[in-house]
């Protein structure tokens, strides 16, 4: 640890998952946050929000020892900086844990890095105020009832619905009319791939009841967002904040799916490959023009949702490219994952995305910046 530098305690908060030890996920990214931390002055601690004790102000939570290699817990006092890394895998969930981590980003003495984001909905919501990021937003309506769909149909021929919430490409579904009715293809809400066929619009209408049966969806154009010989991609871009508050591109990846798939997910059975190689090979005429769009979209969204929500720590933008090469932006995470970089070999981009966070803070800890940046 280095001598002279000030100590200051990270609290991650996350959901528990009590069929494993410890009981999270994401382990290796906390471990690499806290080998990161150390030698900067940040002690990261790991901890469901369930488990805050108020009278004492302290939570049971764990801590990674890089020397042992091991997972250990303890009490320990309620720390003054919360890490957000909650992932809730349904509206059900989410609504469990509000109460307790409401508890945590109201008291006056406690610091959360970024406020999450909610769904699909709001966010685009946000997103439609600023005029200059309207051509790369994508119709986006909440699905209420039938008439949504066929209001959709045909306007835009293809539709695809996806729940407000969702995750991991989880209960999508793309409806396309056919010759003799239509075809129905997507990923389940346990991300099973399906495909089936309607022959009449009260078959469909059926389905989607079914489907969509007590969670709040959205409903869009289905955009043809593939490679030439049919494999779904989209294109994730990391944006941080860095150690003085301001904005930063992490990184950039591609997320490709297997042929056929309506997703590329890489929890679907996606791959990833590096971006700026892909854009060239499968865009070679407008290569230049779909990057300049990309680093616009990486600097106008962040400033924008900051605008209409408060802070943010991280973004993870999901953009795709049709086959015209229009840019879309298709969803802004504010809890993304950063696999995506290991697995495309770029272990620098992995590195910084995982320091950036400790960076910034330390300066938040120290009031090197503002307390609304």
């Amino acid at each position: 640890m280095m001598n002279g530098t000030n100590q200051y305690g990270m609290g991650v908060i996350v959901c528990r998952s009590n069929h494993q030890t410890p009981p999270f996920q994401e382990k290796s990214y906390y471990q690499q946050l806290t080998q990161e931390g150390i030698p900067l002055g940040i002690h990261v601690m790991v901890f469901c929000p369930m488990d805050v004790d108020w009278q004492t102000r302290s939570v049971n939570g764990w801590r990674y020892n890089p020397n042992t290699g091991q997972w250990s817990s303890d009490r320990y006092p309620l720390p003054s900086l919360i890490y957000d890394r909650c992932g809730y895998s349904d509206s059900r969930q989410y609504q469990m844990y509000k109460p307790y981590v409401m508890s945590l980003s109201n008291d006056p003495n406690i610091q959360f890095l970024g406020r999450p984001l909610g769904g699909k909905l709001p966010n685009h919501e946000m997103l439609v105020k600023n005029s200059s990021l309207l051509p790369y937003l994508p119709q986006t309506l909440r699905l209420t009832a039938f008439k949504d769909v066929r209001s959709f149909i045909e306007q835009h021929d293809s539709v695809l619905i996806k729940p407000n919430g969702g995750s991991h490409g989880r209960g999508v579904a793309a409806i396309l009319p056919h010759s003799k009715g239509y075809v129905v293809r997507g990923r389940s809400p346990k991300n099973q791939p399906f495909q089936i066929r309607l022959h009449k619009e009260t078959s469909l209408r059926n389905w989607i009841n079914r489907f969509t049966k007590g969670v709040r969806y959205v409903i869009q154009p289905f955009l043809h967002l593939d490679t030439s010989d049919r494999r779904p991609f989209d294109l994730r871009i990391l944006v941080q904040k860095d150690g003085l508050g301001q904005w930063a591109t992490t990184g950039m990846a591609v997320r490709l799916g297997s042929i056929g798939s309506l997703t590329s997910n890489i929890h679907g059975g996606g791959k990833a490959e590096r971006a700026i190689p892909f854009v060239h090979e499968h865009f070679p005429q407008q290569a230049n023009q779909i990057l300049a769009t990309l680093q616009f979209l990486s600097k106008e969204v962040p400033l924008q949702i900051e605008r209409e929500h408060g802070r943010l720590i991280e973004l993870g933008l999901d953009t795709g490219i049709d086959r015209q090469g229009q840019v879309w932006l298709l969803e802004a995470n504010s809890k993304p994952g950063r696999s995506v970089f290991l697995l495309t070999g770029e272990k620098e981009i992995r590195i910084q995305s995982v320091r950036r966070p400790i960076l910034y803070a330390r300066s938040l800890a120290q009031g090197l910046i503002g307390g609304s940046v």
